[in-house]
């Protein structure tokens, strides 16, 4: 029997991820400026505001905004969450997963490069402020949320967290998520994965693709690279054609120039997201920079008790909290990883 919708919102359950699945995204974080673009620490605060909706990102030093590489975290999240659903299993706001499956899933190179990666991603995942009128009401501006929250990190369990209400229940909602490509976490820029997004979200996979105004784009995209800057970095990309599954070109000749997207390969099927490719001029409108509000977060040792285990796999990952030492990795994640299969159904009591 499928679970309720609701049943995500029950306090004191956890969902052990326990297998591998495909990672999702959805569809109202992609193409918008959720994320800070560049890899050095974002302190200046993203404000933006279109018809729709408005967003403002903040974030506290010294660690900065989560960055749209962090966000694999939880493109990873929601894929397991998907696949849960899919298979009529229970899921919850409240995760366990150990890190070695997220590396094997999202292919993050081995060593303790890895680790210290994880550490910093969930570190500024927990300290970055949202705070959005999108699904959220005539009160939004009192509904502030992080990423994640209540992370923890233990030797036994590995990695425990709690994903916001806002973005479970549209991740519950699996009109609102779309499949990501594998190659797209192995781009390196900032830009690249954010256009991906842009891409998948509008373009989808339509014979004609989308039309895009570039300078819409740079106001979008949350950037801090100027205006000029924004159009030769895109034309770059383009040019390269490292998009997967999409192939851009930069047009000029008009008031603005523009960016055309079109899919690579063509479905057979129905196609997702179907819409007229016109260009959508001034979606989005920047406005002033807001001052910042610091968050303060601690992150604990240990997790708290769980009512349920499935099949975990555990990898030694330090003691303490996020701000340990990591310890050294070697490669060969087989002989590192102990199981232990209890049930393979999620959310057995």
């Amino acid at each position: 029997m499928m679970p309720a919708a609701d049943s995500w919102r029950q306090p004191d359950r956890r969902f052990v991820v326990t297998g591998s699945a495909r990672p999702c995204d959805i569809r109202d974080l992609m193409g918008r400026p959720f994320f800070a673009l560049g890899h050095m620490a974002r302190l200046e605060p993203l404000r933006y505001r279109s018809r729709q909706m408005e967003i403002v990102v903040e974030a506290s030093a010294p660690l900065g905004m989560a960055t749209i590489r962090d966000a694999d975290i939880l493109l990873w999240l929601t894929g397991q969450i998907v696949d849960a659903l899919n298979h009529d299993l229970w899921v919850s706001r409240h995760v366990r997963f150990t890190p070695w499956r997220l590396f094997q899933d999202l292919g993050w190179a081995d060593g303790t490069h890895q680790y210290r990666r994880l550490h910093g991603a969930l570190a500024r995942l927990a300290e970055t402020r949202v705070t959005t009128s999108l699904r959220q009401g005539p009160e939004w501006r009192e509904k502030p949320f992080a990423w994640i929250s209540d992370v923890r990190i233990s030797r036994e369990d590995g990695v425990a967290l709690t994903l916001p209400d806002w973005l479970m229940e549209m991740a519950c909602d699996r009109s609102h998520v779309l499949s990501v490509d594998p190659a797209y976490f192995r781009l390196y820029g900032g830009l690249e994965r954010w256009l991906y997004r842009l891409a998948r979200r509008h373009a989808g996979r339509q014979k004609d693709g989308w039309r895009f105004d570039l300078r819409d784009l740079h106001a979008r995209s949350g950037t801090l690279s100027p205006w000029r800057n924004f159009v030769i970095d895109v034309a770059g990309i383009a040019r390269r054609q490292v998009v997967p599954g999409y192939d851009c070109k930069v047009i000029y000749g008009g008031k603005q120039p523009v960016l055309r997207i079109s899919p690579t390969v063509l479905p057979t099927g129905s196609v997702d997201n179907r819409v007229n490719p016109t260009i959508a001029h001034g979606a989005e409108i920047p406005l002033l920079t807001v001052q910042k509000t610091p968050q303060c977060v601690v992150f604990k040792s240990g997790i708290s008790p769980v009512t349920y285990i499935t099949n975990i796999i555990t990898y030694y990952v330090g003691d303490s909290g996020l701000s340990v030492s990591l310890p050294a990795a070697q490669s060969g994640h087989g002989k590192k990883a102990r199981e232990t299969v209890a049930d393979r159904l999620v959310g057995v009591p």
